[in-house]
């Protein structure tokens, strides 16, 4: 080979070495280039409770996706691509059932409890189990930007007798312990149903909740045609209302204006 083919090979390498140093920087610059909303500091309602907003100041208005059973039926892989989609559709929270059964089987045939709702020995060494999945849902969340919004059990479950008080306390100790220092949690009571029913479970898995993470706003999730506010406002653990409208048209479209004016008009702001 001459001296001339060297010459050109080197260059050659030289520049596929360039580009491909580029294509990794762009690609590292872009993963760090994810908006945050966190970054601006803790979520919380402001001060006119109109609106939620970072610590700093910063408006964050919700844009959410209802992945109910993103814990229950996507693998690692398939989460992580539903993830990344939903940043670039421009979603910022992510609604999931965080458990949808007592207990709740994953992807993977792991359960939400081993032990009913005795979770001391929950994380098993070399298992994959439940709430590793959990973790990683989260983890992949937080590096999109995403907030989730965590329904700690769905209504139903509640209503049929599947976790009472006691039950309810120990597992609010737990969601609490685990994800504290998460900073994409939003925390969700309820699940599709009543505020005024099972009040004294709500009010346990909320309370136990947040006596152990200070960290993440709370809500409550009404069933359809319904706000949390008519029977919630006034909760002490209750930093904003939902109102859920439901998938149906409403014959009575003038109901649900009425409502949302209701609402307005209340101490604390509804989404």
């Amino acid at each position: 080979m001459n001296a001339q083919m060297k010459n050109k090979n080197l260059v050659l390498l030289f520049l596929l070495l360039m580009v491909e140093g580029g294509l990794l920087s762009a690609a590292a610059q872009s993963k760090s280039s994810v908006y945050k909303p966190w970054s601006h500091g803790q979520l919380k309602v402001s001060k006119e409770n109109r609106y939620l907003m970072n610590a700093d100041g910063t408006p964050f208005f919700w844009l959410g996706d209802t992945g109910w059973l993103l814990p229950e039926k996507l693998n690692r892989d398939e989460a992580a691509y539903y993830l990344e989609h939903c940043r670039q559709a421009g979603f910022n929270v992510v609604q999931v059932q965080t458990i949808n059964g007592v207990p709740a089987m994953n992807f993977y045939g792991q359960y939400s409890m081993i032990d009913g709702f005795n979770f001391k020995n929950i994380d098993r060494k070399g298992v994959y189990g439940y709430w590793d999945h959990m973790d990683y849902i989260i983890q992949k969340a937080e590096q999109n930007g995403i907030y989730i919004a965590m329904v700690c059990i769905w209504g139903g479950l509640v209503r049929s007798g599947k976790m009472n008080v006691e039950e309810a306390k120990a597992y609010g100790r737990f969601l609490g312990e685990r994800y504290k220092d998460a900073p994409n949690i939003i925390w969700v009571i309820g699940g599709d149903t009543y505020a005024d029913r099972n009040t004294e479970i709500w009010e346990a898995l909320a309370n136990s909740i947040l006596a152990v993470d200070k960290n993440h706003i709370m809500t409550f999730h009404p069933f359809g045609r319904t706000s949390s506010a008519t029977h919630l406002n006034n909760k002490e653990w209750m930093d904003m209302n939902m109102f859920q409208s439901g998938q149906a048209l409403w014959p009575e479209k003038k109901e649900m204006v009425i409502l949302l004016l209701r609402d307005w008009r209340k101490t604390i702001g509804v989404m």
